[in-house]
């Protein structure tokens, strides 16, 4: 009996062991070694931020609210946050009363959900939210749709959006789950790798113009790095005569390759990634196109383990947008809503 006790022992710390944090020989830091639930405590900071604008960068109270954000961000190693989008929904429920990162990422969410659903968009107008990392959903008077969705809940937009676009086969840049919920739903896809059926019309790896509703669309291929040429779709999107003919393209993880840029229609909304390559960006802004608002992205995203791996820091987000050769340069953040009327940004 003592044996069997001690054998239930070892398999007991062995499976603590085996789904802690931590990455292997390295003690995690806890986000919250009290195992206090902090879910009001980060709800209120959700709040706190929203409250503010990202057409504001320089407000102090934007500044602590981001402080405090990357905070929490910094104790969640990658391997944890990994372990995190594969639990169960028990487990990951858990983790979100108690961890105030996974807290802010879900109430992020959960806003962005509601508010999707709830939204009357006005005549003349467009709303755009920031869901995560480089993912942002469109909404406008006629119909919704998605730019690279990359969330562990991502499939429960499914039901609201007429159409979802991937810039690349990244996973911090799709949802296998919203995909196939898409699919099922017989709602159009756009990509250049996915082929739902030998006939599917919205997989090309070339420049292609599609017609969904009253969004017109224009795609072309980029250069993600030396390595992975032609890998990255841009979208450009008409977003229809009910929003004033609004203009959004998103360049995912272009490399900014100027001569890879065709641009058909001015950009109202352009949104670019942070480049690796220091203010590569401006290769193309203000020069292959001149938008009139710039949003950064890629920001913070924690599946990335450092710096060294493309996790960039709300500080560093910040001080290249500043360096962007457009003055409209401006960093949302999860959760977030920016509404674009009268040819402005809010």
């Amino acid at each position: 009996m003592k044996k069997k006790i001690t054998y239930m022992l070892f398999l007991f710390v062995f499976s603590i062991t085996l789904f802690s944090c931590g990455d292997k020989n390295e003690e995690p830091d806890d986000p919250n070694p009290g195992g206090k639930n902090i879910q009001k405590e980060v709800q209120d900071l959700a709040n706190s931020l929203w409250s503010t604008s990202s057409v504001n960068p320089s407000d102090s109270k934007r500044k602590s609210c981001f402080d405090k954000v990357q905070g929490y961000a910094d104790l969640c190693q990658a391997s944890y946050f990994k372990n995190y989008l594969s639990s169960l929904s028990a487990a990951a429920d858990n983790s979100e009363k108690y961890d105030p990162i996974l807290a802010f990422y879900r109430i992020s969410f959960d806003k962005v959900l509601e508010e999707i659903k709830t939204t009357q968009v006005s005549e003349g107008s467009a709303v755009i939210w920031q869901v995560y990392n480089m993912g942002y959903v469109v909404k406008t008077p006629s119909g919704c749709f998605a730019i690279d969705i990359s969330h562990k809940y991502a499939a429960k937009l499914a039901p609201y959006i007429d159409f979802l676009c991937v810039t690349h086969n990244h996973s911090d840049h799709y949802s296998a789950e919203l995909n196939q919920a898409m699919f099922d739903a017989g709602k159009p896809v756009l990509s250049n790798y996915l082929k739902a059926g030998e006939n599917y019309l919205y997989t090309s790896t070339r420049a292609t113009d599609y017609t969904i509703g009253k969004f017109r669309i224009t795609t072309n291929m980029n250069d993600h790095n030396s390595t992975l040429t032609n890998f990255v779709t841009t979208y450009q999107i008409n977003c229809g005569d009910d929003t004033g003919n609004f203009v959004l393209m998103h360049v995912g993880d272009s490399n900014y390759k100027a001569s890879q840029y065709s641009i058909k229609e001015n950009v109202d909304v352009m949104i670019i990634r942070y480049a690796p390559n220091a203010e590569t960006e401006n290769n193309v802004i203000g020069k292959t196109l001149t938008p009139i608002n710039v949003l950064m992205s890629h920001i913070m995203e924690l599946a990335h383990a450092g710096v060294d791996e493309s996790r960039w820091t709300l500080e560093q987000g910040l001080e290249r947008a500043s360096k962007i050769n457009y003055e409209q340069t401006y960093m949302p953040f999860w959760g977030e809503k920016l509404v674009w009327s009268k040819s402005k940004l809010h």
